[in-house]
């Protein structure tokens, strides 16, 4: 972000405008609807300048802006034309150390302003540094839509309500008044009544939320497992965003994606309980112990995991924790790693004639390495997603290879699902080990046993090789940041056959 927003305080102050022509005209009507004193300076004045200096909405001055004007201004902006008359208001605004914007030139600006939807008091802005302004227009059409006309009326109504509301205890208790306020009124706030009804209307719930004393006593929130899935935001459930925005505390696993944890409250308490099992990581007791002591504080507490919370997330342990304290939870379910594996590599975990059924497995379980049915594993119609598998593929392999499992089964290794930097190798069951150190697979990665991708397209790049050895690399990247790493990839591995996704 190289543009930082804000909202600058106009009362009382004044806001140069220096240029008098059609582009001074179009900031000047903006202006109008501040409470700045609006100080224009240039000649020769336009017939709307002329007016406005006339019905003294403005102050009007024939000539070109001195260090005299500069007193208490917010800022400035500059639409005169290259030139000498520039260069000298430029001058005089660096010397008096006052923000301004010249207008159609980003670099010798101070700032630059954004679109304004106008809903007094409330103004929303959408900038886009100045890069891509048609797609500005866009997305400001598209609020002016979405935004009620009265939704000034409201913040006014509310703001009336304000210095009542704040004599309750705690920030969080005012905090999860407004939410319920909110979510009771919200039919009548984006509602076409008549602005006399709507106030009545909201003055009257207000009222009565104040007055009844259990709306706004401390209570035990619902602890709320919420599924991350595998790392796209675009995954996620809208019940487990609104209850990343609702969040007073949020306790996340390592594995959670950056872009994931940008949608939590901003104000919210961010707190790491990251579990990894060949390094530091938090204990499940210490995990239990911390849910707990935030969970009886009255705040909204949100346990965020990867993935499908009821997925090799130790979910139960955690209820049973809470169970046993006397504390409510809620589970918000999401996209598991093996579904949306299976849906980046463009096949279905079942399919009919193939297999009826599909197992979910880990690597690792409490005692170590994990034991199964091997026997069955190894049958060939067998489809399996093993979570956390990438260090036990030794295990895997010689467990299904003895079972009688052919070495050409196909396994797919897809790492970092969901995320910008994905990758899937499809392999086979004998050269899996093999394979995954010539790519440099750490994980997070799942190993779908059973499927190869669905080959869409072939890269630019891909060489049949010698001995037709075919390991295929996806890559969840655009066609130009993809190509230089599938070139540095070669050197290493020059005779494998590579596709892209």
């Amino acid at each position: 972000m190289n543009y930082f927003p804000i909202l600058i305080k106009l009362d009382k102050r004044r806001v140069l405008v220096c240029g008098s022509n059609d582009e001074a005209v179009f900031k000047i009507r903006i202006l109008l609807k501040s409470s700045a004193e609006i100080f224009v300076f240039g000649s020769p004045a336009s017939n709307k300048i002329k007016r406005w200096s006339e019905k003294k909405l403005i102050q009007y001055n024939n000539r070109l802006v001195e260090e005299k004007d500069c007193n208490n201004v917010a800022f400035a902006y500059v639409t005169l034309k290259k030139g000498t008359e520039r260069n000298a208001t430029l001058r005089v605004l660096t010397k008096k150390k006052i923000l301004y914007c010249v207008v159609d030139d980003k670099l010798h600006s101070n700032f630059i302003t954004p679109a304004i939807v106008d809903r007094n008091p409330v103004t929303v802005a959408i900038g886009s540094e100045g890069m891509a302004p048609a797609l500005v227009r866009h997305i400001k059409a598209q609020i002016e839509n979405i935004l009620p006309q009265q939704t000034g009326l409201v913040a006014r109504i509310i703001g009336a309500f304000r210095p009542y509301v704040y004599r309750l205890s705690e920030s969080h208790t005012r905090r999860h008044f407004w939410a319920r306020f909110f979510n009771e009124a919200k039919s009548q706030i984006f509602s076409q009544s008549g602005a006399q009804d709507l106030e009545t209307t909201l003055k009257k719930k207000l009222h009565n939320l104040l007055k009844n004393k259990k709306n706004h006593e401390m209570s035990n929130y619902p602890v709320q497992f919420v599924s991350a899935g595998p790392g796209d935001p675009d995954l996620l459930t809208r019940k487990a965003a609104n209850a990343l925005h609702d969040g007073d505390i949020i306790l996340y696993d390592r594995l959670i994606a950056p872009e994931i944890l940008e949608l939590c409250r901003r104000e919210a308490n961010l707190i790491e309980v990251g579990k990894s099992g060949f390094g530091s990581s938090w204990s499940q007791n210490d995990i239990n112990t911390l849910l707990i002591s935030k969970a009886i504080t009255g705040q909204k507490v949100v346990r965020l995991k990867s993935g499908d919370a009821g997925i090799f997330s130790r979910l139960d342990e955690e209820i049973t924790a809470l169970d046993q304290a006397g504390l409510p939870f809620e589970v918000i379910p999401g996209v598991t790693t093996a579904a949306a594996a299976a849906a980046s590599m463009g096949v279905s975990l079942t399919r009919r004639g193939r297999n009826g059924q599909v197992h979910l497995l880990t690597g690792y379980d409490i005692n170590g390495f994990a034991d199964y049915d091997w026997r069955s594993l190894a049958l060939e119609s067998t489809v399996a997603a093993i979570y956390m598998g990438v260090k036990a593929i030794p295990h895997l392999q010689n467990k299904l290879l003895r079972q009688g499992a052919a070495g050409d089964t196909p396994i797919t290794v897809a790492e970092n699902v969901g995320r910008k930097n994905a990758v899937w190798v499809a392999s086979s069951l004998s050269t899996l080990m093999n394979d995954c150190r010539d790519h440099n697979i750490t994980g997070p990665a799942i190993l779908m046993l059973g499927l190869h991708p669905h080959i869409q397209r072939e890269s630019l790049l891909s060489k049949k090789s010698q001995n037709s050895k075919n390991v295929f690399l996806y890559n969840d990247l655009s066609i130009n940041r993809i190509l230089p790493q599938l070139a540095v990839k070669n050197v290493k591995s020059a005779s494998t056959t590579r596709k892209t996704l």
